[in-house]
């Protein structure tokens, strides 16, 4: 035990020993703190860059372009900067002005286009006007780069044309006029249509903007003209963003448009990302992943069955996916429909399929041909898993495929496919290859050694 002089000598070289550690190593039991140039200390400067949201799942039609927001969050205390690397440029598109035709339109039929190429659009003019004010007159601006070679009238109005001037060229400006002085040709809720033939040059990379005007015959009410603009989205561009650069300040927030285009993409699945450059480092590079998935929205499946057996399957999730919905009206042409392990047997009331699965196919006994329509949207998946055994392999895809693309990776696997109702043969170990195309549609056996996948090519329309 320690006398009183002993624990007072003690705790002196505690407090010396403690106070010391305080003031070495850095000051690192300090608050984080820099030391400046000039010896004084300040806090440290830092953006913190947040994304909401973060990733993107886009469902989107063919040849069209959809509009989404992300948000740019700066929760740190200094300036965030920060780049959208995607390529492309956006600029926005000239608001229209307070003076219009109210409800009048200038439309076309293709929302994107080619560089290098030339290509014919059908410019649509539609007349929204509530007060029965006719149009006479169109006005459009062709940008630098973009050549007009010819056009037709607007026809289509009950009273007339409006007639071409006769203007072409590169960033020309031309017009369609009411040439007999009537007062307007174009009445309220009619369209008049004219077809446009365009070059565009092989430099171009950007959003495209084709401002125009559209003027009634001021007999209506005021205002009389409404100033616009027509975008057109380069097909090898899948995404625009605006602004594609900018700063936040800290605490602050900027809205960034999306623009996806589909101009030009196959109808499938894609996997793909965009990336945030910032000067927040802790996060310099901000990737943002997107699911793509380009489909016709309304697609029909339609599946011609032969008279007896035969393997069928579909490239959509149907819409009613009830097996007595899809057969509803042709439930006494069939015999018997199976799958692996489950039967729709409509004579005999029996029905332990249930739902269609369109990672299945099935074996089918019809009496007669029938044709049967599945209105669905689109399998974007087309990749199905196996286990080692029997299948009844459905065919994921709109397109007739090679087997030796489909199976050329996973051919090891494979013991044997075959024809439902057929005597065509995919038997790898045999040397045998008499079957060499896989139809939509249709179902094959096929066994396979191991566990494995199967992936299809990308479908078209």
């Amino acid at each position: 035990m320690f006398n009183t002089p002993k624990l007072f000598l003690v705790i002196i070289f505690m407090l010396v020993g403690v106070t010391s550690a305080l003031y070495s190593n850095h000051l690192k039991f300090l608050p984080d703190i820099n030391v400046s140039a000039g010896g004084g200390l300040r806090d440290t400067l830092n953006p913190e860059i947040v994304i909401e949201p973060d990733s993107f799942y886009v469902v989107i039609k063919p040849d069209t372009v959809l509009q989404f927001q992300m948000v740019i969050f700066n929760e740190g205390n200094d300036t965030l900067e920060f780049s959208i690397d995607n390529n492309a440029q956006f600029y926005n598109p000239v608001p229209a002005l307070d003076r219009s035709v109210e409800g009048s339109t200038l439309t076309s039929d293709i929302t994107s286009y080619i560089p290098g190429e030339t290509i014919d659009y059908a410019f649509s003019l539609f007349n929204g006007s509530p007060d029965n004010e006719w149009l006479d007159t169109l006005v459009v601006h062709m940008p630098e780069g973009v050549s007009l070679n010819f056009s037709t009238n607007f026809t289509g109005g009950s009273l007339g044309p409006l007639v071409f001037d006769g203007n072409t060229g590169t960033a020309v400006t031309a017009s369609w006029n009411d040439e007999n002085g009537g007062g307007g040709n174009i009445v309220p809720g009619e369209t008049a249509i004219a077809l446009l033939n365009l070059s565009f040059d092989e430099a171009l990379d950007d959003t495209l903007l084709i401002p125009y005007e559209i003027s009634g015959d001021v007999f209506g009410s005021a205002p009389h003209v409404i100033y616009d603009t027509l975008i057109l989205a380069p097909k090898n561009i899948w995404l625009i963003t605006g602004p594609e650069s900018g700063t936040v300040p800290p605490g602050g927030q900027l809205n960034i448009d999306l623009y996806f285009n589909s101009g030009g993409i196959p109808i499938g699945y894609y996997d793909r990302f965009f990336s945030v450059e910032t000067n927040d480092t802790s996060n310099l590079i901000y990737d943002i992943p997107v699911t793509l998935i380009v489909f016709p929205y309304n697609l029909t499946h339609t599946l011609t069955i032969p008279e007896g057996w035969s393997g069928i399957s579909t490239y959509v999730l149907p819409f009613f996916p009830e097996i007595e919905d899809i057969f509803d009206t042709l439930s006494n042409q069939i015999e018997v429909l199976r799958d692996q392990n489950n039967i729709f047997w409509p004579g005999q009331q029996i029905n332990t399929i249930g739902e269609w699965n369109t990672y299945e196919g099935y074996i089918i006994n019809a009496s007669e041909q029938i044709q049967v329509n599945i209105p669905g949207i689109f399998e974007v998946s087309q990749t199905i898993f196996l286990q080692e055994g029997w299948h009844i392999m459905p065919v994921l895809t709109t397109q007739v495929s090679s087997t030796f693309v489909v199976f050329r990776d996973v051919e090891d696997l494979i013991d044997i496919v075959m024809e439902v109702a057929g005597d065509k043969v995919y038997w790898p170990s045999q040397n045998i290859y008499t079957l060499t195309q896989l139809h939509p549609g249709k179902a094959y056996y096929i066994r396979v050694t191991g566990d494995c996948s199967i992936h299809f090519p990308s479908p078209v329309e």
